[in-house]
């Protein structure tokens, strides 16, 4: 605190690509303190009651017991200032409280281990992980002054804190290989998790690279359903529309733009899809589109999004889902989900351009990646049978 004694260095491995993040601040199309509940955590609540009084007025209550408190006709917080924070700008960073101080940055422990990565849902973020410096991913040794007040420790009591790394770094080292279809390298990555989770912890460490290594020897045959592109828009305009009501004008223009693409339209209300031609015949159309061309261009792209997907979750360890298995699956849907976008947002043959493919991305992640309860999207999915390898091998785009 302001006075006393500076807080030791703390020990963290931290993604490569953070070390030339910085917040875009006013020129951000996307800004974090607009649309969201940021949480505050109690010490800073007891430090405002003590040293800042006057910040007590923008605090309030919501999605969490205390959170920043938002003008109600921009939904921004109301301490932002021309973009800025207002309390960053007054107080210094001492006084955010840990939502706004990390993000987009996570910061997760293993055991005597902390790591820190950060949110797709950040357009810099986006920027530096999917197009930055040639190897973002690598965990880099530093220091740093603060940490989360809550954090869990993701550590399995099977394994030290090396082998979890270890484990983690494997699926990384995995998802990165250039030699592989980024859909190739997704369904490895479904088949070797799924084949991990019939032995035992301990046994990971030793097991998780000869199981990455002959997943294409284990793969099975993909069973598509011409129906699965619309189902994957459907659902998630369903999953928009469960949601907290808040505007998302950039998510809604993919949305709209995919709808267009599929020559279909989903009722905001009954959902369900209306279309005048052949569904099917439309998204036949995308993927000859498709073809070598925009996924040659793309590849590197969704190689580095499926890693930093994999780094963002902490995986298999940590995300979306109640095991290694379904949070595998989590991540194959929402790559599927990309992917169709990215069809959809193709001039001809032509990939979209780098700004296009942000746009997307962060959309996305920003609605995706922050949902405060998988328990919708889990059933949607299993009504889908997205669950299952052969349908995720198929609904990823992997043909064999």
């Amino acid at each position: 605190m302001k006075g006393g004694t500076p807080p030791p260095p703390i020990p963290l491995r931290r993604a490569a690509f953070l070390d030339a993040f910085e917040c875009l601040g006013d020129k951000c199309e996307d800004t974090c303190c607009k649309g969201w509940g940021m949480q505050l955590d109690p010490a800073r609540l007891s430090l405002y009651q003590k040293e800042a009084p006057e910040l007590l007025d923008a605090v309030t209550s919501g999605e969490a017991e205390h959170i920043m408190r938002r003008d109600p006709v921009t939904d921004a917080c109301v301490k932002l200032e021309g973009g800025w924070c207002g309390i960053h700008k007054s107080r210094g960073t001492e006084f955010l409280g840990d939502a706004c101080y990390f993000y987009p940055r996570i910061t997760r422990a293993f055991g005597n281990d902390t790591y820190m990565t950060a949110a797709l849902s950040c357009p810099e973020v986006v920027r530096l992980a999917l197009y930055g410096e040639k190897d973002p991913f690598p965990w880099k040794e530093t220091v740093t002054t603060r940490v989360p007040v809550e954090m869990k420790d993701y550590k399995p009591d099977a394994l030290t804190s090396e082998e979890a790394r270890a484990v983690m770094e494997a699926f990384l080292q995995a998802a990165g290989d250039g030699t592989a279809t980024p859909e190739r390298i997704m369904i490895r990555l479904v088949n070797a998790a799924q084949s991990l989770m019939t032995i035992t912890e301990k046994d990971w460490p030793q097991a998780v690279g000869f199981l990455l290594r002959i997943a294409d020897t284990k793969l099975l045959p993909p069973e598509g359903n011409d129906t699965d592109p619309y189902r994957l828009v459907n659902i998630l305009v369903g999953l928009i529309a469960a949601s907290k009501k808040t505007n998302r004008p950039r998510l809604d223009e993919v949305v709209e733009r995919m709808e267009k693409a599929l020559q279909i339209r989903i009722d905001r209300v009954a959902l369900t899809i209306t279309s005048a031609t052949r569904t099917p015949d439309a998204h036949v159309g995308l993927e000859k589109r498709w073809g070598v061309k925009a996924a040659s261009a793309l590849a590197p792209m969704l190689r580095r999004w499926i890693q930093a997907e994999l780094s963002m979750m902490a995986f298999p360890f940590a995300g979306f889902g109640a095991d290694m298995r379904e949070r595998i699956a989590f991540i194959a849907i929402r790559f599927a989900t990309l992917r169709l976008a990215l069809m959809c947002h193709m001039s001809d043959d032509t990939p979209p351009d780098a700004g296009t493919v942000v746009k997307i991305v962060q959309s996305l992640s920003r609605f995706l990646d922050h949902l405060a309860d998988p328990t919708f999207s889990r059933m949607a999915y299993t009504e889908a049978g997205w669950f299952l390898e052969s349908r995720l091998r198929a609904l990823v785009g992997d043909a064999g």
